[in-house]
């Protein structure tokens, strides 16, 4: 369905499901809740799942006839992590896009700088990384997470692939495309690097958008992300995918 109609529909739907509450509820409360219900899950679907196409278009592969995959790279730049990664990169020969946090760009500079140095991308993961409110904020701090982002660039990733009815209009004003993913290792939450990088392996295919993440435990297992980085891209290698920086022009939505 076409960004535009569905955002209509929900939108329109959620205003005709609120006149119905109120002229209703008195005679009909169970129809009345019921059709209420429906309208805050209509809502919530698209804001709370990741990839989800109804409130605009969320970039999940690129288009490639080679074994070609895009690696991501969240929640950095971090002094730890940052290092280490970029010369794990530069031995497996690997391209990525770190979509990095507003905060630890201003904090970490020469963390940030090493990684343009070494020829990756780094793109807008939000000022603060609001996981647990973006999906609810309003559209003023919306565009303030945008805006204390990473810049310039034309990507941006919402925490956690959160979103709602106001970041597609704030990122078209500023030109920036919402990047989700095909495949994500789940390294915050698991606690085996050879299980991130099979589960990694089992999505990728040609033009797949891998997730990972950096400056996580880095007090309490400052080796682990780096471990899971380490052993995904060699397990890419043993299939023969490359991981590149795709072109804008590549980019698609599901």
């Amino acid at each position: 369905m076409n960004p535009d109609l569905s955002r209509r529909l929900i939108l329109g739907f959620a205003l005709f499901a609120a006149v119905f509450f109120f002229t209703l509820v008195a005679f009909h409360p169970l129809l009345a809740l019921g059709v209420l219900f429906l309208s805050h899950l209509l809502i919530l679907f698209p804001t709370l799942v990741a990839n989800c196409q109804w409130w605009g278009p969320v970039v999940t592969h690129f288009e490639t006839d080679e074994r070609e995959v895009w690696l991501t790279i969240d929640d950095g730049p971090d002094p730890v992590h940052t290092p280490r990664f970029l010369e794990i990169l530069q031995r497996f020969e690997a391209k990525a896009t770190f979509f990095v946090i507003g905060q630890r760009a201003a904090k970490f500079p020469q963390e940030l700088e090493a990684i343009r140095e070494a020829g990756h991308e780094i793109a807008n993961h939000t000022a603060t990384h609001p996981s647990a409110t973006f999906w609810c904020l309003p559209p003023g701090r919306v565009a303030s997470e945008i805006d204390r982002g990473a810049r310039p660039t034309p990507y941006f990733r919402s925490p956690a692939g959160l979103k709602n009815f106001f970041v597609h209009p704030a990122l078209a004003r500023r030109g920036l495309r919402l990047i989700g993913w095909t495949v994500r290792g789940l390294d915050t939450v698991s606690q085996n690097a050879d299980a991130v990088a099979a589960r990694v392996l089992r999505g990728a295919k040609p033009g797949a958008i891998l997730l990972l993440h950096e400056g996580h435990r880095t007090a309490s297992d400052p080796d682990f992300h780096p471990r899971c980085l380490e052993r995904t891209l060699a397990a890419l290698t043993r299939a023969n995918y490359r991981c590149v920086l795709p072109g804008a022009g590549a980019l698609k939505c599901r």
